[in-house]
């Protein structure tokens, strides 16, 4: 009898109990609030994403990479110069997606190549950061305002007329 009341009332908590964003059918967009994710830097120390939205009153730009991309870096300088010229309203935070993560780590204690954060969340592509971002081209950019912290661009790949144009609503292009 016991068993007949507590499975069913079990089964019935378990599907109202609230999920992670990331179980979410479909990945955030343009318009919805940054999506939170735990990361670390070479050293060990953990932060959240959210930690670098908004900060000083910045937008900012994340951009999420893996290590063998040859897009991802030939946008490192494009970044760096929209990171120095814009240093007053632009924060840039970097996120490592894990397809070396080890090497990335050896690598970036060493040589820090950014003048920016870059942090990693140590799991796989398909299943860390990647996910509630629908990431599947490398490098993805991803523009948050500072107010509500929404998402207010979001592209994937490297062009440098094509990145000049997605960032031009909000800083004109760099020379």
């Amino acid at each position: 009898m016991v068993k007949r009341i507590l499975l069913p009332l079990i089964g019935a908590l378990y599907l109202l109990m609230p999920r992670p964003a990331a179980a979410q059918d479909t990945p955030v967009q343009v318009g919805d609030p940054l999506y939170d994710v735990e990361l670390h830097d070479t050293d060990g120390n953990y932060s959240y994403l959210a930690d670098y939205a908004g900060v000083d009153g910045k937008y900012l730009l994340v951009l999420f990479w893996t290590s063998n991309c040859p897009r991802c870096h030939a946008s490192f300088p494009e970044v760096a110069k929209y990171a120095e010229t814009y240093a007053d309203s632009l924060s840039v935070v970097g996120v490592m997606l894990s397809d070396n993560h080890d090497g990335w780590m050896e690598m970036y204690r060493y040589r820090k190549p950014f003048a920016w954060p870059n942090l990693s969340d140590g799991k796989l592509l398909s299943e860390g950061a990647a996910v509630p971002y629908g990431i599947g081209l490398y490098p993805t950019f991803v523009l948050v305002e500072p107010t509500e912290k929404k998402i207010v661009r979001k592209w994937s790949g490297f062009k440098l007329d094509r990145f000049q144009s997605e960032m031009k609503p909000y800083f004109e292009p760099v020379q």
